[in-house]
């Protein structure tokens, strides 16, 4: 099938796990012999995967070219404090905003632009695939002008980025929109079709749950530098990813086995009051803040890990605990994640229950028969998640709305 895929991202141009499933996703239907012409606001460099050719909405009109990006993409919010140098943390790349100052109105620039190279290339094709909200005007656009049916893709709400109690009135509104009128709408876990169905109003007839993969990491593992048990945050340091319960449930940890090191990974508006608060408590000699990871030194800390921690507020689905458990890591994931939906072999619990959150580490780390298990079974179970799973799922959609 010949598919036009929108995506506001793709490696090394990425903010978060969206951009890692975009390139994924993509990569996959290409090589299963699928045509995908992928349009962005940037064109990375050249993709080198039959049947993937990457487009840049700017490229043929030149006076609109975008900003250029020298580092990687600031989606998120940040704190309006100085930036706060930590420790052995490296810094953080010099980086212009890529989208000028206004998203809202880049948006819909995109949409235009989507519109008008799909006319110069005489692009026709069978489905119309809009990845996350930025590109749902796009979609809607390209569905009237090219009279294709059009496949919309949450990744996330809103209301998930706000911990699941506000959203951006302007943002939500785009976001109904785009679901509204599309043809199906492809969602990444059941409580996410479920916020779809009940705050946007979408009618639940058209929604699909398509779970997301994992890409196996062959890389050797490299011996820890640590001595002494190793527990990981990685994600965000927002509000959604409950970096806070993670910090509360060191703590309790720490009263129970002082050599216990925790490693918080990631940036965000949250990350300076994470570390006031870890002295305040007085763990701060038990806590490291790296700050952002790429991917290779993502491997490398789930190398070193002896339990992953992602203590999710509200998450639709979640990839980095399937990444953790490809590299034999025992994971425990909040109930109130997408993920806690596909996976079997990792511990639950509720994001608010640090104490219950803090016994599990420590079971984790005290009885070698629980965590064996868990890494065996959590990489025989993430070893049949592929993109090539997720691939087939996504081709059924297509095959529905092309024939409908």
């Amino acid at each position: 099938m010949k598919v036009l895929t929108l995506g506001w991202e793709f490696p090394p141009y990425f903010a978060g796990g969206v951009g890692v499933v975009c390139e994924a996703l993509t990569r996959s239907l290409a090589r299963r012999g699928h045509e995908i012409s992928y349009l962005m606001p940037r064109t990375p460099p050249a993709a080198g995967e039959p049947g993937l050719e990457l487009l840049d909405p700017a490229s043929s009109q030149p006076g609109l070219a975008l900003l250029g990006l020298p580092a990687r993409l600031h989606s998120y919010a940040t704190s309006p404090r100085p930036h706060l140098s930590i420790p052995g943390e490296a810094p953080l790349p010099a980086a212009r905003p890529l989208y000028g100052p206004d998203l809202l109105a880049e948006v819909e620039r995109f949409a235009a632009l989507a519109v008008g190279v799909a006319r110069t290339r005489g692009l026709a094709p069978c489905v119309i695939h809009a990845h996350d909200w930025t590109t749902f005007p796009a979609g809607v656009a390209l569905k009237h002008a090219l009279g294709r049916p059009l496949v919309v893709h949450v990744h996330i709400t809103e209301f998930d980025k706000n911990g699941g109690t506000w959203a951006d009135p302007r943002i939500y509104a785009v976001e109904r929109e785009g679901m509204r009128a599309a043809d199906r709408v492809v969602v990444v876990s059941r409580r996410l079709a479920s916020a779809c169905s009940e705050r946007y109003g979408v009618d639940p007839a058209r929604i699909r749950v398509v779970y997301n993969g994992v890409e196996a990491d062959a890389r050797p593992a490299e011996p820890s530098p640590f001595r002494h048990p190793l527990v990981l945050f990685l994600g965000r340091v927002t509000l959604q990813k409950g970096p806070d319960y993670f910090i509360e449930a060191a703590r309790r940890v720490l009263d129970h086995d002082p050599r216990v090191t925790f490693v918080l990974a990631g940036t965000g508006d949250m990350l300076p009051r994470l570390i006031e608060r870890s002295a305040e408590l007085g763990i701060g000699r038990r806590m490291l803040f790296p700050g952002f990871v790429d991917r290779e030194r993502a491997s490398r800390l789930f190398a070193m890990a002896d339990v992953f921690v992602m203590p999710s507020v509200s998450e639709p689905f979640g990839i980095v605990p399937l990444e953790a458990m490809d590299r034999g890591v025992p994971v425990i994931v909040s109930r109130q994640s997408g993920s806690s939906e596909l996976i079997r072999n990792a511990l639950k619990v509720d994001f608010w229950d640090t104490e219950g959150l803090a016994q599990k580490i420590l079971s984790c780390l005290r009885y070698e028969s629980l965590a064996s298990e868990l890494e065996a079974r959590g990489r025989e179970e993430v070893a049949r998640l592929s993109w090539d799973w997720v691939a087939e799922r996504t081709e059924a959609v297509y095959r529905e709305v092309a024939h409908a």
